[in-house]
């Protein structure tokens, strides 16, 4: 399965899912592959500096991830697509994306873009969160 990870920069909040994701399918030996894109923003940008420092908090080094376009990506190619936010969503609906290929999260994903290390721990929290429960939705329906 191939899972692609979508929010406005791809420095921030889909590497956060896409990496904790991996760590996630690993300790729970679920055969996915993850990636992340963005919207609005260029290919080959470095996570946010506070994006590395939050995740190496818990052992996850983002220090050589670079960001990917959407546009730049075959979605043909991916299973499943999770959106930061509903504006996202709609966003992947406009490029043709089935809205059967589209899991949504209970809410949106605030971007802590420009915040404090703090609001980047909430919201890696929220988006691990998050996750598990697609870990769960993965095992019952995959």
């Amino acid at each position: 399965m191939k899972i692609l990870f979508l929010c406005s920069g791809n420095t921030c909040r889909s590497p956060m899912a896409e990496y904790l994701f991996r760590k996630i399918c690993s300790e729970r030996n679920i055969n996915a592959e993850c990636r992340s894109a963005g919207i609005a923003t260029f290919t080959g940008a470095p996570a946010s500096d506070n994006s590395v420092e939050v995740m190496k908090e818990i052992g996850i080094d983002l220090s050589n991830f670079r960001s990917s376009r959407i546009n730049a990506l075959n979605l043909d190619e991916f299973d499943l697509f999770v959106p930061m936010t509903y504006s996202h969503a709609l966003g992947l609906l406009t490029m043709g994306v089935e809205k059967k290929k589209i899991y949504l999260f209970d809410k949106d994903v605030t971007d802590p873009y420009g915040g404090d290390i703090g609001v980047y721990r909430e919201t890696r929290d929220e988006i691990a969160e998050n996750l598990v429960k697609l870990a769960d939705f993965i095992k019952n329906n995959y």
